[in-house]
C-alpha cells in the first residue's frame, strides 16, 4: 500500500513539473544560491519527505513558483551536473540567499541622467582590504561607516558602494557572530546589451586565471540550449535565465567565486570571497 501511494505521489509530482516547466520562459523566476554545506530538495514541503537531490553549497537554484509553502518552503529547480538533467523539489528558504540583492536607492543612484558604464580596467589592481575574523569596529576603521546595515539572527551585513576596476559595485561584508566571514561584490552598472556582461565575466575570469591558475570549478550551464550555437544571442539567453556562468578558485584561506546569471531580462554578476574556515557556518 505504501509503495502504491508513493508511486502515485511521484506521478502527480511529475505532472506538476511538466506543467510548471512549460511556463518557465514566461515566468519571472528568482535565482538563489545555496549557502549551507548541503541543501536537500524534497518531494514535498516536509523534511520527512523523500529527498530528490542534495545540492552542495554555491550551487544556483531557480524558484519555479512564487508561492511559499508552509511559510518557509519554496519550489525550485536545479540543473544537476552529475545527472545531466534538471531536477526539482521543495527547499527551505533560509538555506538560500537571493542572487539579486534588495539594493538601497542610495547605492544605485549615480546622479546622472544618461550614465554610461565605464570599460572594465584590469590594470587597476584590487586587493581585499579586510581579513577574515576581523570585527565590525575594525571594518569601520578601514572602510568607514556603511550606507546600509542589515541584521538577521547572528548574521550582519554591511553595504558599501565602491568603484572597482572602473565598475560601480555594491560591496557587502558579512559577519557571523561578530566575525567577518565573507565579502560579496555585485555589479551595479547596467548594460543595454547583455553580451557585455558575458564579455566582462570572461575578462575577469581570464584575469583570475593569470593570478591564481585554473579554476577548481568552471561551468557554463545551459538550461535551454536553443541559442547555444548562436553566440550573438547568448546575451538574450543570459537575460532570460537560459544560460549561467560559474567559476571558482581556492587561494590560501579564501574561496573565490564568480557567478553570472539572469532572470526576466535582469542580470546578476556576483564575485564572492569566503573565508574557508567559516564556510560550513555560512548561512546568510
Amino acid at each position: 500500500m505504501r509503495v502504491i501511494i508513493f508511486k502515485t505521489k511521484l506521478v502527480v509530482f511529475s505532472l506538476t513539473l511538466l506543467f510548471i516547466f512549460a511556463g518557465l520562459v514566461q515566468a519571472q523566476t528568482k535565482r538563489y544560491q545555496v549557502v549551507v554545506p548541503k541543501a536537500n530538495l524534497h518531494l514535498e514541503p516536509d523534511e520527512k519527505s523523500p529527498v530528490v537531490v542534495a545540492v552542495p553549497a554555491g550551487e544556483i537554484l531557480a524558484q519555479v513558483s512564487p508561492v511559499k509553502f508552509r511559510h518557509d518552503w519554496i519550489f525550485v529547480y536545479y540543473q544537476s551536473p552529475e545527472k545531466g538533467k534538471t531536477l526539482a523539489g521543495y527547499v527551505k528558504e533560509q538555506l538560500l540567499r537571493k542572487l539579486f540583492p534588495e539594493v538601497n536607492s542610495v547605492l544605485i543612484s549615480t546622479g546622472e541622467q544618461d550614465y554610461q558604464p565605464k570599460e572594465l580596467d584590469l590594470n587597476q589592481k584590487y586587493e581585499l582590504p579586510v581579513f577574515w575574523g576581523m570585527s565590525q569596529e575594525k571594518l569601520f576603521e578601514v572602510e568607514g561607516r556603511p550606507l546600509v546595515q542589515e541584521k538577521s539572527g547572528e548574521t550582519e551585513v554591511y553595504q558599501y558602494r565602491r568603484e572597482i576596476m572602473n565598475k560601480q559595485c555594491l560591496v557587502e561584508y558579512i559577519f557571523w557572530r561578530n566575525e567577518l566571514i565573507s565579502a560579496r561584490y555585485h555589479l551595479l552598472d547596467i548594460y543595454a546589451d547583455n553580451n557585455y556582461y558575458i564579455s566582462d565575466y570572461l575578462k575577469i575570469k581570464n584575469y583570475l586565471e593569470s593570478r591564481f591558475g585554473q579554476p577548481v570549478n568552471d561551468r557554463v550551464v545551459w538550461l535551454d540550449p536553443t541559442y547555444q550555437n548562436k553566440n550573438e544571442y547568448w546575451g538574450k539567453a543570459l537575460g532570460s535565465g537560459q544560460l549561467e556562468f560559474r567559476s571558482s578558485w581556492v587561494v590560501g584561506d579564501t574561496e573565490v567565486a564568480l557567478i553570472l546569471t539572469g532572470s526576466d531580462n535582469r542580470v546578476a554578476f556576483v564575485a564572492e570571497c569566503v573565508g574557508k574556515k567559516y564556510k560550513s557556518f555560512f548561512s546568510n
